[in-house]
């Protein structure tokens, strides 16, 4: 038969077996209960669709459908106002505008941006046609 230190000793160590077993180490009673493994839902995110170019108004940031367009950077003489956009998409931006040249002003003139390029400050239009003739800037 095996002594009673002995009996004592397997029993203490039986019973810090079960004891941890049942309880991680520095576990803090408490009333609330977090649920550990739950399951989770991923839902899927969109898709952020290429931003659309925009045009430089001779400087400063492009701009996406501007209501004015000058047609010199020298002077204030050549110029388009009161844009309405029909379209603009990622080739082209097509609308109707008022030039006003000088001292005229030249009604439902057709106004089409086009040829976009990357810049240092994103996707900008490089060219700019009025009534089917490019003009250059």
């Amino acid at each position: 038969m095996p002594s009673p230190s002995r009996t004592r000793a397997l029993f203490l160590l039986g019973l810090g077996v079960v004891v941890s077993a049942c309880s991680p180490p520095h576990e803090q009673a408490s009333a609330l209960k977090v649920d550990t493994a739950t399951a989770t839902r991923v839902t899927p995110t969109a898709t952020t669709a290429a931003p659309l170019p925009g045009v430089i108004d001779c400087v400063g940031a492009p701009e996406h459908q501007p209501a004015t367009l000058a047609l010199s950077c020298l002077n204030d003489e050549d110029k388009l106002v009161d844009i309405s956009w029909e379209r603009w998409s990622s080739t082209t931006a097509v609308g109707t505008a008022v030039r006003e040249t000088g001292s005229t002003r030249t009604r439902d003139v057709r106004v089409e941006l086009s040829a976009p390029v990357t810049t240092s400050q994103g996707l900008v239009f490089s060219a700019i046609a009025v009534d089917d003739r490019e003009v250059l800037l």
